[in-house]
């Protein structure tokens, strides 16, 4: 039966608002968190489950954290767990599977369990605690009921003495240091920090944003920072149209000199370098995660694929628009640094000119398309190999530069009267919040705003593996790749019958060398090493009769130039061998953008329309 659209949409509303009130109306299960063991990096939760009546509570750890696709058994770390009635009885606990215990409530209405675990993962997805402080994720801390984990929750944690606060996008519960998320999703998705963390304030549109830092180590200027952050908000509120949000909004700046980041609904979490904040530069390094991150506030966290939510904790989540979610992300983390005046025109066409040539010299993008790369995150984008340059293409830097062409072609179709810009806004209208959008449905919309049916240029962009096709973005804007060079250089010589040098000779092969020993360490198909037969954990020992270590393995190679035939001894898993190579020529492109000397005055126009005015910070 097919019913108005006001009738179904009064009853999309009056279904959410009754499981609303149904989980507001039940019972809370609770958590304590505490640290009597903390040097030793152990962090004890108490639990309170109501049993609603159950004999039998089974209760799971999930196995990954949204935003980061790959299965991490997050229970390897529950060190060990037991539980009681409230009156302090023991009840009897069986494990299950990996993530799941079996708890006897023996008729008691609530059970209390007590758990202990290992937190020293300092990154974005899993727990770290010392004696100073604690970062603590959702998905590696919380159990929940299997099949009844959508209900409220309270957090509370038992604060040691020498620490001073905890921080928290969750809704403060009333005591100190207590909170409260109205279902799992938002527990999972909301990390905690505690200690004596740097925390600056700053307000955009009536909000207030903390920026709250771990490990500045005394060179840390957080409030130099976090102005820079409130105006790079402001820059990304006014591309979208405003902040999807009213509740504060946390940027957890962990500073261990990794660099990393994880989008939240109402906080991301990103690790950095502690000297970043020094100069110029170091606060554009840093802003650019910040840009990518915080661009999920919308893309990613409230328009989403259909696929992404509600989420199955327990196993994988598939999805094929990871292109859409992560890299038209990585697209306009740099455009809006651009837009900002983080960056001039030229600096974005430097970050955008290393993801193009980061694609160029993949073999992988031949093998795999955006959209199947997109699905097998879960086996393949987290689980780099030395063989991922071969059948791998990244869904971020290679989602990035089809975002870049995307935008061009739209524009192009729409004759300049319409961009990505306007996909991103019409798709936020049509599919945030409870809908989530297919790869289909995101394709389709883009030609609706096209004018033009894009799809089968779509097929051949993300969804058939293969090259892409630059030029007639080039022509768009007004740009071209620098020339490239030949390495065949033979200077001048004074003696006509010297013979012209032939190009540097290349192997291919990416080695590794300490102590005089050189290790093949990936080998890239369609280069000279592939083609001999050559293999990762092969030791090089000599080439023709001649020991070498690795630079004289690269400086020869070079002298000998492209087409020479030559031997290299390898010793593979302890036995000699030999295998003869034809050196070849490196490529030489270099596909570095720049903007053609001869524009005109129409792509000028398109250049800032798309950039912004050309400044920098």
């Amino acid at each position: 039966m097919l019913l108005q659209p006001s009738i179904l949409l009064g009853l999309v509303v009056l279904t959410l608002s009754f499981f609303a009130e149904s989980s507001a109306a039940r019972e809370e299960i609770s958590y304590t968190l505490q640290f009597p063991d903390a040097s030793r990096h152990y962090m004890d939760v108490e639990m309170r489950v109501p049993t609603d009546g159950a004999d039998i509570i089974d209760l799971f750890m999930p196995v990954w954290t949204p935003g980061s696709y790959l299965v991490r058994e997050y229970s390897r770390n529950v060190i060990s767990l037991e539980a009681e009635d409230l009156t302090g009885g023991d009840l009897d606990v069986s494990k299950t599977i990996k993530n799941r215990w079996r708890v006897d409530a023996g008729g008691s209405e609530w059970i209390v369990v007590r758990y202990r675990l290992f937190c020293r993962e300092i990154n974005v997805r899993g727990n770290w605690v010392e004696s100073d402080f604690a970062v603590i994720n959702g998905a590696p801390t919380f159990l929940s009921v299997v099949d009844d984990y959508q209900r409220p929750y309270r957090v509370t944690v038992d604060l040691p003495a020498e620490w001073e606060r905890t921080c928290s996008p969750l809704a403060p519960a009333g005591d100190e240091n207590s909170y409260w998320a109205p279902d799992f999703d938002t527990l999972v998705d909301s990390p905690l920090i505690a200690g004596a963390p740097q925390v600056d304030r700053f307000e955009v549109d009536g909000v207030d944003h903390f920026l709250v830092t771990l490990g500045g180590g005394g060179v840390w200027d957080n409030a130099r920072v976090a102005r820079n952050v409130q105006h790079l908000v402001k820059t990304q509120r006014d591309f979208w149209g405003g902040l999807p949000y009213s509740e504060p909004y946390y940027v957890f700046n962990l500073l261990t000199g990794s660099r990393g980041g994880l989008e939240h609904r109402q906080s991301l979490m990103m690790t950095a370098d502690r000297w970043y904040s020094m100069n110029r530069g170091g606060v554009r390094s840093w802003l650019s995660l910040v840009s990518h991150e915080f661009f999920h506030v919308w893309n990613g966290k409230r328009l989403r694929p259909v696929e992404l939510g509600p989420f199955e904790y327990e196993h994988e989540n598939y999805c094929s628009s990871l292109w859409v979610v992560e890299g038209i992300t990585s697209y306009y983390q740099h455009v809006l640094l651009a837009r900002a005046g983080y960056n001039t025109n030229d600096q974005y066409l430097g970050a955008l000119s290393g993801s193009i040539a980061g694609t160029e010299r993949t073999p992988g993008r031949f093998v795999q398309s955006l959209s199947a790369s997109s699905f097998d995150a879960w086996i393949k984008a987290y689980r780099r190999e030395e063989n991922s340059v071969n059948a791998l293409f990244s869904y971020y830097s290679g989602g990035a530069v089809a975002g870049f062409l995307i935008d061009a072609e739209i524009q192009r179709a729409s004759g300049g009267e319409a961009s990505l810009d306007d996909v991103l806004l019409e798709a936020y209208e049509h599919f945030s919040g409870e809908q989530g959008y297919s790869e289909s449905e995101f394709i389709s919309l883009a030609s609706e705003v096209a004018g033009e049916d894009l799809g089968p240029w779509f097929d051949r962009l993300v969804r058939q593996p293969g090259a892409f096709d630059y030029q007639p973005a080039l022509d768009w804007f007004g740009l071209e790749f620098e020339h490239s060079k030949s390495s065949a250089s033979s200077g001048f010589f004074p003696v006509p019958e010297e013979p012209v040098d032939n190009p540097k000779g290349w192997l291919g092969a990416s080695t590794s060398g300490s102590g005089g020993i050189v290790k093949v360490t990936s080998v890239p198909s369609d280069t000279p090493a592939a083609a001999a037969g050559l293999c990762v954990d092969d030791e090089i020992i000599a080439l023709d009769q001649s020991r070498v270590d690795e630079k004289q393995l690269k400086r020869i190679v070079g002298l000998l130039g492209a087409g020479k035939e030559v031997e290299l001894l390898v010793s593979r898993q302890g036995l000699l061998r030999t295998l003869k190579v034809t050196l070849g020529e490196e490529p030489q492109e270099t596909w570095r953008l720049r903007f053609r000397n001869e524009m005109s005055e129409e792509q000028k126009v398109r250049v800032e329309k798309w950039l912004g005015s050309d400044g920098g910070v």
